[in-house]
């Protein structure tokens, strides 16, 4: 099977399991963000298979009744492990979650780390254009993310362009 056909069946099944979803921000449907997040992937040089399944399918398991097995058994163990270390299970207040969330992601694989990014870009443009007022808590809990991703790979995701632009989004809660 080919690259295009396994990447084409990725998108059907998210497509399938996000069916009638909007995005609570802006009413569009919820796969707009899932196609925002691969073309911000694929835009900054991203195309492995991998990262692009992952990138589908990373809010599966957290809105809608997908299982972590069901993607092991459709996907592979690859794609699946990078959808689990992008999957929030925290349990606490909001800003206890945020800090767990934030310390997950730093340790979590590089893949993993540049969809986290790309997510970032998609969900805070969104919520800056259409949603201002939950910005600022939206972008604060995204900015300690990028700090605590930074503190574990250091230069490495400093220079990155896709982490560049992210950073610039959740400082845009600050102008």
């Amino acid at each position: 099977m080919s690259v295009a056909a396994t990447i084409s069946g990725v998108r059907d099944f998210a497509l399938a399991k996000h069916e009638g979803q909007v995005r609570r921000h802006d009413g569009r449907p919820y796969f707009v963000h899932l196609d925002g997040v691969v073309a911000i992937l694929i835009e900054h040089g991203h195309k492995s298979e991998d990262i692009i399944a992952a990138a589908f399918l990373h809010d599966t398991i957290e809105k809608t009744e997908t299982t972590i097995e069901e993607l092991i058994e459709k996907f592979g163990a690859p794609v699946a492990e990078l959808v689990y270390w992008l999957t929030d299970t925290e349990k606490g207040t909001r800003q206890s979650r945020a800090l767990q969330t934030a310390w997950r992601l730093s340790r979590a694989p590089w893949n993993a780390k540049l969809i986290k990014l790309a997510d970032i870009i998609d969900n805070g443009t969104a919520i800056i254009m259409y949603n201002p007022d939950f910005g600022p808590t939206f972008l604060d809990e995204k900015r300690l993310q990028l700090k605590k991703m930074a503190e574990i790979e250091g230069s490495r995701l400093l220079r990155l362009p896709l982490f560049q632009k992210a950073a610039t989004i959740t400082e845009s809660a600050t102008l």
